[in-house]
């Protein structure tokens, strides 16, 4: 089966051979690498994008890009764009860090955002870090964006523990849609979060809401050195998958099809 991690996170030096190596490891065939977090320097976001560019322009149909950045940052429009458009990146990673995605000051960059049809993957739900910022990643803030419709976006972790809230956000979006996939502009990324005791429930949910088509696989892991945790993720998920009585197709979907559609190899 095609193995796509929607979800890694580059977190120190390391080069393309080295990310390939693990990868294969582990029989990963493609990964969505997130550069490194800044919070506050627009420069050194920048600095992290091209630190990841390296990575990924040395095997781009196997490692994708999402920038990392924080909007409020003044000029953080631009950098993103010339991520997507020049860099080679496929779409962009956001926390809310202490705002809220409906505040007034932020529509100008979902403007650009929806301007260049941009993909993003948020954090939703309780947030390790950033201070109290959990508050600020719960998933309903995200309806804002049905005003930008050429976004396209994912709520990671399956916004647990909101993740009732994140498939009522879901639902909103395809109605928002008139029904019509092409036009749904929302995803779930069902990297963890979720704890052992709701992983089955919130997997059935989230697929039986949505259908496997808008669920996709990743796993919070990190470059370097630190992916061995593919493998358990993948063999847990796959036995749930097993349990849940999903065909192969639908597995295989969830697993690799879904981010190949969202963030795919080369940018349509």
């Amino acid at each position: 089966m095609r193995i796509v991690d929607c979800h890694v996170h580059l977190v120190g030096p390391t080069n393309t051979s080295a990310a390939l190596a693990e990868m294969d490891a582990l029989g990963v065939e493609r990964i969505m690498l997130i550069s490194e977090t800044e919070r506050v320097s627009l420069q050194k976001t920048r600095e992290n994008i091209l630190a990841a560019k390296r990575i990924i322009d040395g095997a781009p149909d196997r490692i994708g890009g999402l920038a990392w950045v924080n909007p409020v940052i003044p000029g953080m429009a631009g950098l993103a764009e010339e991520a997507i458009t020049e860099l080679g990146f496929t779409g962009i990673k956001i926390i809310p860090d202490h705002w809220y995605a409906y505040e007034e000051r932020l529509e100008p960059f979902w403007e650009r955002m929806h301007a260049l049809k941009a993909r993003i993957l948020f954090h939703t739900g309780i947030l390790y870090g950033y201070d109290d910022g959990s508050r600020f990643c719960r998933p309903l803030w995200l309806e804002k964006l049905v005003h930008y419709p050429n976004i396209r976006f994912a709520m990671a972790h399956i916004s647990w523990p909101w993740c009732e809230e994140c498939l009522a956000v879901m639902g909103r979006m395809r109605a928002a849609a008139g029904y019509e996939p092409a036009r749904w502009q929302s995803y779930i990324d069902t990297t963890r979060g979720t704890p052992k005791h709701i992983r089955r429930e919130a997997l059935a949910n989230a697929i039986e809401f949505c259908g496997p088509e808008r669920v996709m696989f990743g796993t919070d892991g990190c470059l370097p050195g630190r992916l061995a945790c593919q493998k358990w993720h993948i063999e847990t998920d796959l036995a749930i998958f097993a349990q849940l009585g999903l065909s192969a197709a639908q597995q295989e979907r969830i697993m690799s099809g879904t981010a190949d559609e969202l963030f795919p190899p080369e940018r349509c």
